[in-house]
């Protein structure tokens, strides 16, 4: 999937942006403040239907703005046009549209154009929290694996829900309770075990780098 051409209107601190891309490396040069993060933030939102780095919508309309708008015009491997469309207004629904046509679910459109972002921060990949690391596998995993993405859905949301009548002051019924948490087990069990088989996957990738960065003077692992 190439993406051709990018137009944005009020997104961030770019009040308005047109470009177009070359097929293999492109260069984005600016001085600071520019904008050059929030252009590259603007394509991710049009593969994850979201910030990379602001996952409030509302906070990612331009300063004294009512609106955003985002659309990619891409080309498949085949060559076929594909159009994506991204607006926003103030205390509206957003709107995800792909050739025209809204989708009912936004997760219907994860994984239509895979992306791989890579920033500074990334570095939290190994010095933060075990959080970041399962981040890091439910994007690359959702991308690929329909099945991971629908029950990493369903245990969020029951997840929510549990600890939402936890913090509830009135005590929560057990049977509700049992519910939520049933959910949580099934949807659970589909997240661990794919994450595992990614580990297993990824491994002599990972090892293989390694190898390379380190020629051959240490041995890594991850579990």
């Amino acid at each position: 999937m190439w993406l051709k051409r990018i137009s944005i209107l009020n997104y961030k601190n770019l009040e308005q942006a047109e470009l177009s891309f070359s097929r293999k490396m492109n260069c984005i040069i600016g001085k600071n403040g520019m904008g050059k993060t929030n252009l590259l933030d603007a394509v991710y939102y049009l593969s994850f239907c979201k910030s990379a780095t602001n996952p409030i919508d509302s906070q990612n309309i331009r300063h004294d703005q009512d609106f955003f708008v985002i659309q990619g015009f891409y080309e498949t491997d085949t060559q076929e046009p594909e159009e994506v469309y991204c607006g926003l207004k103030r205390k509206q629904k957003k709107q995800f549209k792909r050739n025209k046509k809204e989708y009912t679910r936004l997760s219907d459109h994860i994984g239509f154009i895979p992306l791989v972002l890579v920033s500074p921060a990334d570095s939290l990949l190994i010095a933060g929290g075990s959080e970041e690391r399962r981040r890091f596998m439910d994007v690359v995993i959702s991308q690929f694996d329909r099945e991971y993405l629908e029950a990493l859905i369903r245990y969020n949301k029951a997840l929510m829900q549990r600890n939402t009548l936890l913090k509830s002051d009135i005590e929560p019924e057990e049977e509700l309770m049992a519910v939520w948490e049933e959910m949580m087990a099934f949807a659970g069990e589909v997240v661990f075990r794919k994450r595992s088989e990614f580990i297993a996957e990824f491994i002599p990738t990972f090892q293989s780098f390694y190898s390379y960065i380190s020629q051959d003077k240490e041995k890594v692992n991850l579990a």
